[in-house]
């Protein structure tokens, strides 16, 4: 019996709990969130809900192929970049947070509906060069990466 009480308020306890969201730079934010602070290239591949998503938006039967020919795009980039020396990070977490040496971070919600398999060029500072897959080349000049 007296296990029984105890589990009613501790239930109560828990539920509240999950009901609270996360405050920005908890550990459940991280979860969520790919935080960049240095140069780099963040390639985004989608997967699970935005992929779902993604789908439905350009329809089932020439998903596959888009899918195939922009993972072939982001491997071509790749190669691109590394032989540039770019350092590369590789996320399917829809939120970025690029740290700003001395200023506010910028948030992208890679949720949005504008956003699908993604370069984005960070030199360190300023913003980040959303890049065109088919011009790697062009975004690289425009990031100001070396």
């Amino acid at each position: 019996m007296m296990f029984r009480l105890f589990l009613i308020p501790l239930s109560a306890i828990l539920l509240a709990s999950c009901s609270q969201a996360p405050s920005p730079g908890s550990a459940a934010d991280s979860l969520y969130t790919f935080t960049v602070d240095k140069p780099c290239a963040v390639i985004f591949r989608p997967t699970g809900d935005k992929l779902r998503a993604l789908k439905a938006a350009f329809g089932e039967k020439s998903f596959s192929g888009l899918m195939e020919v922009n993972n072939s795009t982001l491997i071509a980039d790749s190669q691109f970049l590394a032989s540039r020396g770019v350092k590369i990070f590789s996320t399917s977490l829809t939120h970025l947070k690029f740290v700003q040496p001395l200023g506010e971070p910028l948030f992208i919600n890679l949720n949005h509906e504008k956003y699908a398999w993604e370069i984005f060029l960070y030199q360190g500072a300023g913003d980040p060069v959303k890049a065109d897959l088919t011009d790697i080349e062009g975004a690289y000049r425009e990031s100001g990466l070396k």
